[in-house]
């Protein structure tokens, strides 16, 4: 998008999308949790969800250390039935 090339923006988008629906099956198949890695679920505060920092994003970035995260922009298509590396 930032080079105007919307139709390629476009594909990736949707490529990036189904990826992640992929790995959504993988974990619902498969009974694995969804966890944040950089946020814990802390008391409901008003009847709301309430996340808290657990701290580790901004070392990891400075890094350039993705590990802990599902590769979601790799070239390879993750489905229902192919593990993933990541946090799972």
């Amino acid at each position: 998008m930032e080079n105007g090339d919307t139709k390629l923006a476009g594909t990736e988008k949707s490529r990036l999308e189904e990826k992640q629906r992929g790995i959504r099956r993988y974990r619902e198949k498969n009974g694995i949790e969804e966890t944040p890695v950089y946020f814990k679920l802390s008391a409901e505060e008003n009847g709301n969800p309430h996340y808290e920092y657990l701290g580790g994003y901004w070392e990891d970035r400075k890094k350039g250390d993705w590990s802990k995260l599902p590769d979601i922009y790799g070239e390879d298509f993750v489905d229902e039935t192919t593990p993933f590396k990541g946090n799972i």
